[in-house]
């Protein structure tokens, strides 16, 4: 299941929309930076098989989830390519949790964005705060759904 809904670009294309959608309402009522782990591991999927037109589409995601938070446009999708290229290698030579590698991507994603953060907004106990719900909520998410 969770190959086929990650290699389907019409579902990357609607998790796209949904994320957009997600963070527009949430910048106003919520936390603003939701979905950003989900959006990096099929940023991920999409890049490991070439799927570029996917890609595309979820780079989108991530300027619309810069643009409500502050960030400096594509610095998600940088940090995204940084993890997949030279972090990931790492810690799958490292750490050889089959099961649990996409959480802990989902964790240097999020360990990531707060490093960025504190650079453009400072460093504060609400950044905990956000990104460890961000964070729980990503794993229910990928958990559950993907």
């Amino acid at each position: 299941m969770k190959n086929i809904l990650l290699h389907n670009p019409i579902f990357v294309f609607l998790l796209t929309i949904f994320t957009i959608f997600v963070n527009i309402i949430s910048s106003t009522h919520f936390y603003p930076i939701m979905l950003a782990g989900i959006v990096f591991l099929t940023l991920k999927k999409c890049v490991k098989h070439g799927y570029n037109y996917s890609a595309f589409s979820l780079v989108i995601a991530f300027l619309f989830i810069e643009y409500n938070n502050g960030f400096i446009p594509f610095s998600l999708s940088l940090l995204s390519f940084f993890i997949y290229f030279f972090v990931i290698p790492n810690l799958t030579r490292v750490i050889s949790l089959h099961n649990l590698n996409n959480y802990i991507f989902i964790l240097s994603f999020y360990l990531g964005m707060g490093i960025l953060w504190s650079f453009t907004n400072g460093f504060s106990f609400y950044l905990l705060k956000n990104i460890f719900i961000n964070v729980i909520l990503d794993f229910i998410i990928f958990g559950l759904f993907l």
